[in-house]
């Protein structure tokens, strides 16, 4: 059960709908918005923030590669 006065529910950063939490939300766990399916990770829990997750594989240098 949630705490007394803790907020379930945050603003999706790309469509700015409320998103609801059926339970406590963890710190970076991934969510994705049901309106827009932007993918979302909690980042602060008091108060309940969401913002873009961000896959860790990414790879900067594959831009640059040079293949001869």
């Amino acid at each position: 059960m949630a705490k007394s006065g803790q907020n379930l529910s945050a603003r999706c950063v790309d469509c700015g709908k409320v998103i609801t939490f059926k339970t406590p939300p963890r710190l970076d766990q991934t969510v994705v918005c049901s309106h827009c399916d932007a993918m979302l990770a909690v980042v602060e829990l008091n108060p309940l923030e969401l913002d873009w997750a961000y896959e860790d594989d990414f790879d900067d240098d594959d831009d640059f590669d040079d293949e001869d």
